[in-house]
């Protein structure tokens, strides 16, 4: 009795290690399509909605590559159609598991740093590094918890002022799951502001006396967690939906012109815009506490990855947003500045214009709801082509303190470029 007690608890063991043993992309490819005609762009939109095709870079145009992960099974599937349509491809990498594999080793060299800031930190470590800056400098960082998740997480925002501030920006970050350098991008700049204030940096004294930053670091913790520990790619919430099928593409889940182009109501595709506009935890959160202050916004600054690009409004249209000179002209001043770090070079515009319409994206809400002029959207390195391309969402942990400090400072010259 006794032994077959220990058998069912030790399967039971295994079958629950099993559940959450990290998923492998072994032979996973990235492949490089080159879309030749109208049509070509059709079908890669199309097949974007397919979980099985996984697109990594934004479609845009003809003659304009567009970067996809298949796996084994996938490729021979649509190896079969790229030729069928006479669609050029490439590939870029043969087993993306082993950039993933790099990834973690890169990782593991800062393990047992406590500090933070310039690493793929966990959720409880960022929400924990939070607290502690509002304990440690009460006079400038305090925190709020603008919401929920479906599985209860916080999501937290840290407010970084002094008793002179009064307009207000919002930098959001981790809104993809998967999209790891962004969170580490946001703890840069919110450790950036802190210790430049407190070391009575010129720039950054003149930036906390007239803005109080407001810095959500994870907008999808649930997500970003499932991809740490389980599913390296995951993009979505984590919300069930239906069936097999779980999470919300969040940024195709704002209201503003919801569901009008570029998104899925397949609910196990990648860019499954939601069961209706508004309605997940972490959307609701956000414009909840943007409404909170509404008027109060000079600029809503969303941060993704990757490309290489600052986005203007809009994302549902191809049509001019309202003030674009205007919006180009402060693109320009923030791009400039990125560029001077590293040379790095960002191509700024509406991303409709630039890229494809995809409609529910937070920056969208931001102007067409909340009236916010200046809401941009910008997606980090690496670019499509070039350096550390081939990396995409798996860039190493090591070129953190690089993206933050150039992303750090594309933001404080936008900013100041706002200032009366």
């Amino acid at each position: 009795m006794k032994t077959s007690l220990y058998l069912c608890l030790a399967f039971g063991l295994l079958i629950s290690l099993a559940r959450t043993e990290k998923f492998k992309f072994t032979n996973y490819r990235l492949i490089s399509l080159l879309p030749e005609s109208p049509v070509h762009v059709q079908l890669i939109s199309e097949w974007e909605e397919n979980p099985d095709f996984d697109i990594w870079t934004r479609i845009k145009s003809v003659q304009e590559r567009v970067t996809v992960l298949l796996s084994p099974n996938a490729f021979l599937k649509y190896s079969l159609l790229f030729k069928l349509f006479n669609i050029p491809y490439s590939i870029v990498e043969q087993d993306i598991q082993s950039r993933i594999d790099e990834q973690d080793r890169s990782m593991a060299l800062t393990k047992n740093q406590k500090n933070i800031v310039g690493k793929f930190a966990r959720y409880s470590e960022i929400m924990s590094y939070i607290d502690n800056l509002a304990i440690e400098n009460p006079s400038i960082v305090s925190t709020y918890v603008a919401g929920t998740t479906y599985e209860d997480r916080n999501l937290k925002v840290a407010i970084i002022k002094t008793p002179s501030s009064t307009k207000k920006v919002w930098i959001d970050c981790g809104i993809h799951a998967r999209e790891w350098m962004t969170p580490a991008t946001c703890i840069w700049i919110i450790n950036k502001l802190v210790k430049g204030y407190h070391n009575f940096e010129p720039e950054v004294v003149n930036l906390l006396n007239y803005y109080e930053f407001h810095i959500m670091p994870l907008q999808n913790p649930d997500g970003y967690e499932y991809s740490h520990t389980t599913y390296r790619l995951w993009r979505k919430n984590r919300r069930p939906i239906r069936g097999n099928c779980i999470g919300v593409d969040l940024n195709r889940n704002y209201g503003y012109k919801w569901f009008t182009g570029g998104s899925s109501n397949q609910p196990c595709s990648d860019i499954y815009a939601g069961p209706s506009a508004d309605s997940e935890a972490e959307t609701q959160a956000v414009e909840s506490y943007i409404n909170k202050y509404k008027g109060d916004w000079d600029t809503f600054l969303t941060i993704h990855t990757y490309g290489q690009w600052w986005f203007t409004s809009w994302g549902y249209t191809e049509a001019d947003p309202p003030h674009y000179d205007d919006l180009k002209e402060k693109a320009k001043i923030a791009t400039d500045a990125i560029k001077s770090v590293n040379g790095t070079v960002f191509t700024y515009g509406s991303s409709a214009q630039i890229l494809y319409i995809a409609s529910g994206g937070s920056d969208d809400w931001a102007v067409g709801d909340a009236g916010i002029k200046y809401s941009f959207c910008l997606e980090l390195r690496p670019g499509q082509t070039g350096i550390d391309s081939n990396y995409g969402f798996t860039l190493p942990e090591d070129r953190a303190p690089m993206v933050g400090e150039e992303t750090y400072a594309g933001i404080v010259a936008l900013v100041k470029s706002l200032m009366p």
